[in-house]
């Protein structure tokens, strides 16, 4: 049983942490994170198949090789699979389609213990060590350190932004640029936006003013300059990178490689699929 939150310790010491999103949920994948120096693993439970009997064991992987594990819910009233996903071990929980303050704390409401939640009793779970005698010490220690990441993805969430970095536990946030460029009518047209930045610059003020760190980067195609961008922008937690697109970048790399070796020979080689990143040909 940590005593504290490790990312937030990061955070505290100004340590700027990396983490991966990862939709796979393979473990061998989430060993090689651990031993090329990421800091945490976003494992994925809102648009993939991490179900809660897979989720145990994968966050077991991660805590062999040293990765603080994040789990996204699939929805930000599902206390019950947030619930599971404390109970195996994960170290914080990512809120998809926050809407509101009330959102927020009814999430925490959900995944703290009585007096200061409505959080299920029980010892029988890996995070409890399994424990009667030591569950009081396991469920001081898991309200402590509880760690609940708002998605500012939604347009009422924008209008309240406020208010959400208000509340004490809401310690990291992050801009999901994806949903709102929907929402604001730009598409998948994220990139250059005029709306999109003036927004991103709302939340950024807020957490500024609130002392809540940002979590962010470029997920697609991370480089030491746009990092460095990044970081200058208000990024202070990253991540760089989600498993199967960085899969498909390799892949699309490997065949482009052997295709322009190729066009030099007397051999041929089929053309290949349209590159699935806007910003290839």
């Amino acid at each position: 049983m940590d005593k504290k939150n490790r990312l937030l310790a990061m955070i505290d010491e100004k340590v700027v942490p990396v983490g991966m999103q990862c939709f796979t949920g393979n473990h061998t994948l989430i060993e090689v994170l651990g031993r090329t120096g990421f800091d945490y693993v976003w494992l994925d439970s809102e648009h993939c198949g991490i179900n809660p009997r897979a989720l145990e064991d994968t966050i077991r992987t991660a805590d062999g090789v040293g990765l603080v594990s994040l789990v996204r819910i699939p929805e930000p009233d599902d206390h019950t699979a947030a619930r599971r996903a404390l109970e195996a071990g994960a170290h914080g929980l990512v809120i998809p389609m926050v809407r509101s303050a009330a959102d927020v704390r009814h999430f925490l409401d959900g995944v703290t213990y009585p007096p200061n939640g409505t959080r299920g009793i029980c010892p029988a779970y890996r995070a409890a060590g399994y424990s009667v005698r030591t569950f009081g010490e396991y469920a001081r220690t898991s309200d402590a350190n509880v760690l609940v990441i708002p998605m500012i993805e939604t347009l009422d969430a924008l209008e309240n932004i406020e208010e959400i970095c208000a509340i004490e536990q809401v310690r990291i946030t992050t801009f999901a640029a994806g949903e709102l460029s929907f929402a604001l009518g730009q598409g998948a047209g994220i990139h250059g936006s005029p709306e999109i930045q003036a927004a991103y610059d709302t939340v950024k003020q807020a957490a500024k003013r609130h002392g809540v760190s940002l979590l962010g980067g470029n997920i697609l195609d991370p480089t030491s300059e746009n990092c460095a961008a990044a970081l200058e922008d208000g990024i202070s937690v990253f991540c760089l990178g989600l498993d199967v697109m960085a899969f498909r970048r390799v892949c699309e790399d490997t065949v482009q490689s052997l295709n322009t070796a190729v066009a030099g020979s007397s051999y041929s080689r089929p053309r290949a699929p349209e590159s699935g990143f806007p910003d290839r040909s």
